[in-house]
């Protein structure tokens, strides 16, 4: 059976090897014993903060979580930490490597500009695509469809379609009100999502004064790229809190649509579920599931355990942010109204002479 494993993230290996590559630096640049540093150890330098570090970032962070595309803003990142460890005069020597990245992240930039073309001559078509669609399904399915009518299908499309989202939910939704027709049933009105929320982007907008003000006075285009991921932040959380806001879980007459804001969700049929029960599991399911386990429930201050555990008969495929897949076999559910949801399936789930 295929399934992309989401590995749970390694902190400490991944905080103590950045350390040790940021700290080595710092005494070798700002303690006396070793200087002069020679032009080919500054060179050695810019290797590994352009290219370890984000490397790093990558393989503990990043990958089959997120957009391969943080990896470049990781290494400019980098590279601004070290112009404040490194000193001017050596800097002046590797001069051609920041250029070289620069010419880099120019490269992916014409990626998605030349994408970005390709919609917006499509534009048309994508809308008359987006208004053929059912007004009960929610934005994020019927863009997502929309865009696939008209383009073949590709990780950066749908890297697109993810920002798109995001910036749809962030800015443009909230006076739509959410779907409230037919069976659905809420995430977030019994828990402190909203709340939880709300205090990040509080915190980071914060943080993001303080830190532009601190770095300004160090390195302007560090503080800059500092202030601009801060901000990307900021739009991406207020749009997944109002993606979870406006699409809640839809029960159809042959399936069930679970959208836990834009990060993820699957189209489950009836006809694939095996059983279904009141979940009695751990409160927080053990990483060693979590690889076959779709979690339809939103984040919390107290996480709570699931109300619901439906096992699937096959694998089945669920949706990721920016594209990614994943195969499970076992999907729980937190919903407000947990029994009756269950209720629902439980009398649309087809019996045995039925499926035969």
């Amino acid at each position: 059976m295929n399934q992309a494993v989401l590995k749970p993230i390694k902190w400490i290996p991944f905080v103590a090897l950045c350390l040790l590559i940021i700290g080595s630096h710092m005494i070798l640049y700002m303690t006396p014993f070793f200087q002069p540093v020679p032009n080919l150890v500054v060179a050695g330098s810019m290797f590994d903060f352009l290219l370890v570090i984000p490397l790093l970032v990558y393989y503990f962070i990043i990958r089959k979580r997120y957009s391969w595309k943080l990896t470049v803003l990781t290494a400019i990142a980098s590279y601004g930490l070290a112009t404040f460890i490194i000193p001017d005069s050596l800097l002046e020597n590797v001069s051609m490597i920041p250029k070289g990245l620069l010419l880099l992240e120019a490269g992916f930039i014409s990626i998605e500009l030349y994408l970005l073309i390709m919609v917006v001559r499509k534009f048309a078509k994508v809308k008359a695509s987006y208004r053929k669609l059912p007004d009960e399904l929610p934005f994020l399915i019927k863009i997502k469809q929309a865009f696939n009518s008209q383009f073949s299908e590709s990780r950066m499309l749908d890297a697109v379609v993810s920002e798109i989202t995001m910036l749809y939910y962030a800015l443009f939704s909230w006076r739509k009100p959410p779907l409230t027709t037919g069976e659905v049933f809420t995430f977030h009105k019994k828990t402190s999502f909203v709340a939880l929320n709300l205090m990040l982007i509080h915190a980071l907008i914060i943080e993001s004064v303080g830190l532009h003000y601190f770095f300004s006075k160090i390195d302007h285009t560090l503080s800059l790229i500092l202030l601009f991921i801060n901000a990307y932040s900021v739009l991406f959380l207020f749009g997944q809190m109002q993606a979870v806001k406006k699409n809640p879980l839809i029960t159809t007459e042959d399936s069930i649509i679970i959208n836990i804001g834009f990060l993820k969700g699957m189209l489950l049929p009836y006809t694939a579920i095996k059983e279904i029960r009141k979940y009695e599991g751990l409160d927080t399911i053990p990483v060693a599931e979590k690889k076959y386990t779709f979690e339809a429930l939103v984040s919390d201050f107290i996480p709570e355990k699931p109300s619901i555990e439906i096992l699937l008969k096959e694998p089945v495929e669920t949706d990721l942010i920016y594209g990614f897949k994943k195969k499970v076999t076992r999907v729980v559910i937190k919903v407000d109204e947990p029994a009756s949801l269950m209720n629902i399936i439980e009398k649309r789930i087809p019996s045995e002479n039925e499926t035969d």
